[in-house]
């Protein structure tokens, strides 16, 4: 497949991503926004198809992999939200669907590890798991 069509499936996907990320941002705790500077985070893919997120409180470009020069500093979420991110960034690089309890993982007392009330974690399953960001359930045959 020649570089551009891949680059331009790779920019389709950041859509994707990124609306997702605002749909969690506009629920509950809020997640990706930062209200102090009033910015949403969001996900980037440069000419060379290098894949970025954009940090909602720090505003720093932040490269989603490893590196040997700590390409995650910045980063101002917990561990589950970078995972998340990183999860956001294979989707992006591959097109392979994430399974949508990547959506606020649920705890066994009826929870999510989020802390969104059951509302907001309702709405935002709902919403950003109809995007092909997330793995849609298979109908059962009749």
């Amino acid at each position: 497949m020649p570089t551009e069509n891949k680059l331009a499936l790779k920019q389709k996907r950041v859509e994707h991503v990124n609306h997702v990320i605002r749909i969690i941002a506009v629920h509950s705790r809020r997640f990706f926004y930062s209200q102090a500077v009033n910015r949403y985070a969001s996900m980037e893919v440069d000419h060379r198809g290098k894949i970025w997120f954009i940090d909602d409180y720090s505003g720093k470009r932040i490269f989603t992999h490893k590196t040997v020069w700590g390409g995650r500093r910045g980063f101002s979420h917990g561990g589950t939200l970078r995972n998340l991110v990183e999860a956001f960034r294979d989707y992006i690089r591959t097109g392979d669907a994430l399974p949508l309890g990547y959506l606020g993982p649920e705890r066994f007392d009826d929870s999510n590890i989020w802390g969104y009330d059951e509302a907001g974690m309702k709405a935002v399953r709902e919403q950003a798991g109809a995007l092909p960001v997330f793995r849609q359930p298979v109908a059962e045959a009749a």
